[in-house]
């Protein structure tokens, strides 16, 4: 499954508003167990906000969830291909540590991609 990093927000964001809605919670309510603002969170649901992991698992808990996996995909994989890393020098990387890096990679790009696409 491929898709873009704003699709992968504005994702997220539906399953958050979707999810208050539900629980019956305001973006107010919400927003306070983040320690957001009203407005940010707001944007958050609009996929016009990023979150950060330490949120994501805080609004896991604010929104009665079991797992991060109820508001995004099990997989993503981003809409561009990552760049190729070859280590040359020290052990080669496990399987489980080239698919870190891999995600820490493909998060540093989509955040550069969204700042050359602001305005």
């Amino acid at each position: 499954m491929s898709m873009s990093d704003m699709e992968l927000y504005l994702g997220l964001g539906r399953a958050v508003a979707k999810r208050r809605v539900e629980l019956g919670m305001t973006q107010g309510e919400v927003a306070e167990k983040l320690g957001l603002s009203r407005a940010s969170l707001a944007n958050l649901e609009n996929g016009r906000q990023r979150i950060m992991v330490h949120q994501l698992f805080a609004l896991v808990n604010a929104l009665k969830l079991k797992s991060i996996l109820d508001l995004v995909p099990q997989t993503w994989v981003p809409a561009e291909p990552l760049p190729e890393i070859k280590v040359t020098d020290g052990p080669a990387l496990s399987p489980q540590e080239q698919s870190g890096v891999a995600s820490l990679i493909a998060s540093a790009l989509a955040e550069e991609r969204l700042r050359k696409r602001a305005p």
